[in-house]
């Protein structure tokens, strides 16, 4: 695993950089614990289309921790004097907040939450994986302290997940859901590290 850390060249970011870099990891974060808990407390019963208990309750767990996540980036936000902050938490250009807004308001929650699983968490991943391998631990100390639990607490949700999705009754293909989209997305984000296409 260290290793994995020090392979790589070095990138190096100026503070504007690394500061539109960290507000869109915190916006995107908001938005996973957003969406994330809306389908933990949603009321439908699992054989009218809502999720099965199993799956609420590992969304509610998801929710919380990137909820968490998202805090951590904020205060970790390298700013300028006169710079407001709060402007650069906010969803990056290009595409992403729009396929993260079509998983958020697909019908069948567990089409979003295979989404999540299978798309949006393994892209995410990967960008922090590339940060982590390109940064420098003199310049982003602090951010790589993040980086790290964030791949760890995806790499853990991703195989939860898809244990709880290969229980499920109702198997869902990941072509059947808006995964393709959503990886287009993460590939189309500029700011972002680029990544190879999985």
């Amino acid at each position: 695993m260290g290793s994995e850390v020090d392979a790589g060249p070095r990138a190096w970011r100026g503070i504007d950089d690394l500061a539109g870099l960290v507000g869109a990891y915190c916006w995107v974060e908001n938005r996973i614990f957003e969406v994330s808990g809306a389908w933990a407390t949603d009321g439908g019963h699992h054989h009218e289309g809502g999720l099965a208990p199993a799956l609420r309750v590992w969304c509610a767990g998801v929710s919380r921790r990137h909820g968490l996540l998202a805090a951590r980036w904020a205060e970790r936000l390298p700013v300028r004097a006169g710079v407001d902050r709060a402007a650069l938490m906010r969803a990056p250009a290009g595409p992403l907040a729009g396929a993260l807004g079509t998983m958020a308001a697909t019908p069948d929650p567990r089409v979003g939450v295979e989404t999540l699983v299978q798309s949006v968490f393994p892209r995410l991943r990967a960008v922090y994986g590339l940060h982590r391998r390109t940064s420098s631990p003199v310049t982003e100390g602090s951010v790589l302290e993040v980086l790290a639990a964030a791949h760890q607490n995806l790499t853990a949700e991703i195989s939860s997940g898809r244990g709880l999705l290969q229980e499920s009754p109702e198997a869902l293909t990941r072509d059947a859901a808006l995964g393709p989209d959503v990886e287009r997305a993460f590939a189309e984000t500029s700011v972002f590290p680029a990544v190879p296409a999985s």
